[in-house]
């Protein structure tokens, strides 16, 4: 079932410790950086250009 869920776009295994870390549906990293601004919620939609996914959050490239 891994394997399958891993085959779908934007999908990624987490490392056990990031595996630990997540604290309701996000990692306490990206908790953090929405609650600096520095990131945005993913959610079930893919992230806005110019961002990356991890952990739950979109990422800016710059």
């Amino acid at each position: 079932m891994l394997k399958n869920i891993l085959k779908l776009e934007g999908a990624q295994k987490l490392t056990k410790n990031e595996q630990k870390n997540i604290n309701g549906g996000v990692t306490q990293e990206c908790n953090s950086a929405i609650n600096n601004g520095q990131a945005l919620f993913k959610g079930s939609k893919p992230c806005p250009v110019g961002y990356v996914s991890s952990g739950g959050c979109c990422w800016s490239l710059e």
